[in-house]
């Protein structure tokens, strides 16, 4: 069968995200409109920022049009005296959100667990939010026919990892699961090694035998199967990870209760509009739920191991 003859439509995770919904020109004007009387003045700021690192591919404008409209959203439907400033940064690299952190310039913030073990004394964890299915499940999956029966078989075969926002634990959880099995690191067993950001690009080479194996999320499994029922026939998944959280929402630890609590519980409650379903495509979310610190356990052990034996040049320490 040739590629041709399959349906490979990746699902839209990241591509055309924000397609019509607002270009950055109708930002623009929305918030020079002073919606709500909300954007700017004299009111106290509600500084929000998400990490550049959980909009990989997506056109970082529109990705920050999106942000903006969704947080004048947001204080329009809580009804709160706070102001959005028109000249803040929605998106910011990793060092300079972790920066304005730890000075106390952003107050509500979303990043993945490796940047928040960086700032974790500013980080108030009674207050998280996270993807309503409560974290991601990630999966090594082989070709049928491969050989590959346990870890040890990925010796100097073609893995393929998923680069998306939600991935960002996948490799350390495949290191360290070849580590406990006295395998060596990803790097070193394996005889290449990929990334792709589109889901086509990861699980078809296995149905076409390109590459032997690939690291991806259940729910993109379960998107790419669904899509090309055939492709459920030529992989199988030889190991699945507990699931885990890569990601969240979260507030500084001195941001003021009357502001932080109305804030958090109309974050919960917003009902789908064109505007959140954006925000929820954004993030790859289903929606968002509350969480406490316990639900970044399984991450934090995960990345305790990992960080304890891992070489800078991607081996492990002996």
């Amino acid at each position: 069968m040739t590629a041709r003859g399959l349906n490979i439509r990746a699902p839209a995770l990241f591509s055309a995200l924000l397609g019509g919904l607002c270009l950055w020109a109708g930002v623009t004007r929305q918030l020079n409109a002073g919606v709500d009387a909300s954007i700017g003045g004299d009111l106290p700021p509600l500084r929000l920022a998400i990490s550049e690192r959980l909009v990989r591919g997506v056109n970082l404008s529109d990705a920050s049009a999106a942000m903006a409209v969704w947080a004048s959203e947001l204080l329009q439907s809580a009804g709160l005296k706070l102001a959005l400033l028109p000249s803040q940064g929605w998106v910011m690299p990793s060092e300079q959100l972790l920066a304005a952190i730890r000075g106390g310039n952003v107050d509500v913030f979303c990043f993945t667990m490796a940047e928040y073990r960086q700032v974790a004394p500013y980080v108030d964890t009674a207050h998280i939010i996270t993807d309503a299915l409560e974290g991601e499940e990630f999966l090594l999956v082989v070709r049928e026919g491969s050989g590959i029966v346990n870890l040890a078989g990925l010796w100097g075969r073609s893995l393929i990892f998923q680069d998306s926002s939600s991935t960002s634990l996948a490799e350390p959880w495949l290191t360290v699961s070849l580590w406990r099995e006295g395998l060596d690191s990803p790097e070193q067993l394996l005889g290449h090694i990929s990334r792709n950001a589109k889901l086509s690009q990861v699980v078809l080479p296995l149905f076409f035998g390109q590459a032997d194996a690939c690291v991806v999320t259940r729910r993109a499994l379960d998107t790419m199967i669904e899509l090309n029922p055939q492709v459920a026939r030529r992989v199988k998944v030889l190991m699945a990870s507990p699931k885990m959280e890569g990601s969240f929402f979260a507030f500084r630890k001195d941001y003021p209760a009357r502001f932080k609590r109305p804030v958090y519980d109309r974050i919960l409650s917003l009902k789908r509009t064109p505007t959140t379903q954006q925000v929820f495509t954004l993030f790859q979310a289903t929606g968002f739920t509350g969480r406490t610190a316990d639900c970044l356990s399984s991450a934090n052990s995960l990345l305790d191991e990992y960080e304890r034996h891992h070489e800078p040049g991607g081996g492990r320490k002996r």
